[in-house]
């Protein structure tokens, strides 16, 4: 078993904006701008806060977004959408505003803002940025795809492979035709779709409003939300548009669908329902829980090993009395970019304050051990901020247990477990045979 724990890159950095801010209040226009620049550094915000101003602006450059006030003395917010559209630009337009009235909200809903913020929740803009943009590119590309129907199904293939939107042809009960994106969004192959339908693939959660939506498929261009799960089991949002057809002489159903997973769980984290870590962004106990029940199906499936790693850092609370909270928080951060980079099958997560897990699927009892005393190892190493220790012990399905509850006690009773805490006499514990298994000798604590 081999591990990849090499220099990991920052996916999370933002692409840069380019924002068009219109505010007549000076302070409110450099709290909009430091607020913006200290979430997103490349982030570029030009101020108008006149008509003439605006009008030249857009006229000689180009923007991501435009955020405005509603009210601006002689004129509105919904003056400068007009504007904007006026000129032809369709460009994400989010009004920041102070107290704004269900009224007049739903008169800028309705003349077509993207989305309203009020001033006193600023952190709330960053997401109705994203959002923004992330509808305009859908919207796009979903136009292009509209627009490919029109041309020779050959050429609509050749499209459609180029395409990141899932794309689907459905006659009947039978998958006449999906591309790429469409395999690897659901997991399945083109061959396997032969088999199944798109319908089929369908969250629990969503048939009921899936067996309207198919009851009422003569609409055509109709827009919904659903999940479904893809072949491994693992949940995904899709935004999908269903259109009708003729092909080959019969009816039939073109669906696309967007992956929208990420902005899903944005979303849902904002009401407090993401089975994400809020420091660290790995996966939570609930997440981690519903991961490891998938690949325990699967193993009862395959007859392939699957085991459970957990790691508990030690000495957080001297951590935080010699260094402050901000430094625990830093090292909790560290040992997450860390697991990070386990294998691309292997999930992490933080189950509780300094204890982490990662799911290791096709993972033998002496592999899972491996893995512990590498990733135990880097976290000693790590030379970016205060020293770390941690001790890990490890459980296999199914002989340490036949759910991820029972499996967690055992691991968590061989941390706890007297005999197993102690360095030997020679001041190291026994390790793999580094020759064998491919394991690096070191100084943490094991759990056998």
């Amino acid at each position: 078993m081999t591990s990849d724990l090499g220099p990991q890159n920052n996916p999370g950095e933002s692409a840069a904006w380019r924002i068009l801010l219109v505010e007549d209040n000076p302070d409110d226009a450099d709290l909009c701008s430091l607020f913006l620049r200290k979430v997103n550094r490349g982030t570029h915000i030009e101020v108008v806060n006149t008509q003439e101003a605006f009008a030249e602006r857009l006229g000689v450059n180009s923007y991501d977004v435009v955020l405005s006030d509603y009210a601006l003395g002689s004129w509105t917010g919904l003056d400068v959408l007009k504007l904007l559209r006026a000129g032809g630009r369709e460009i994400p337009f989010i009004l920041v505003t102070g107290a704004l009235g269900e009224e007049r909200a739903v008169e800028c809903i309705k003349n077509g803002i993207s989305d309203y913020i009020l001033k006193d929740r600023l952190e709330r803009l960053p997401l109705a940025i994203s959002k923004a943009l992330d509808e305009k590119r859908l919207r796009e590309e979903r136009e292009r795809a509209e627009r490919s129907l029109e041309e020779s199904e050959a050429k609509f293939r050749t499209l459609a492979e180029s395409l990141p939107a899932a794309t689907f042809i459905q006659q009947g009960t039978r998958c006449c035709y999906v591309n790429h994106a469409a395999e690897l969004i659901t997991g399945y192959s083109k061959e396997e779709f032969e088999e199944i339908t798109f319908w089929q693939l369908v969250h629990p959660d969503s048939k009921k409003s899936a067996a309207g939506q198919i009851a009422n498929g003569t609409q055509n261009g109709f827009r919904y939300e659903l999940k479904v799960l893809t072949k491994k089991g693992e949940v995904r949002w899709l935004d999908v548009t269903l259109s009708m057809f003729n092909h080959d002489g019969a009816l039939a159903s073109l669906i696309t669908a967007f992956d929208i997973s990420e902005r899903k769980n944005a979303e849902e984290g904002y009401g407090h329902d993401l089975a994400t870590d809020p420091l660290t962004g790995l996966p939570d106990h609930r997440r981690f829980a519903d991961v490891f029940q998938t690949e325990c199906k699967r193993s009862e499936q395959n007859r392939r090993p699957c085991a459970l790693l957990l790691l508990e850092l030690d000495s957080l609370s001297r951590l935080n009395e010699e260094h402050g909270p901000h430094a625990t928080d830093e090292a909790l951060c560290r040992v997450a970019r860390i697991l990070l980079q386990c294998r691309a099958a292997d999930t992490p997560a933080r189950l509780r304050e300094g204890e982490f897990a990662v799911v290791l699927p096709d993972t033998s009892p002496q592999g899972a051990q491996t893995m512990g005393a590498r990733i135990a190892e880097k976290i000693e190493r790590d030379a970016k901020g205060p020293a770390l220790s941690c001790r890990f012990a490890t459980a296999a399905f199914a002989e340490d247990g036949k759910n991820v509850y029972q499996l967690l006690e055992t691991a968590r009773q061989r941390l706890q477990s007297p005999e197993r805490h102690g360095r030997k006499e020679s001041g190291r514990e026994d390790v793999l045979d580094e020759n064998a298994t491919g394991a690096v000798p070191t100084e943490h604590k094991r759990v056998m």
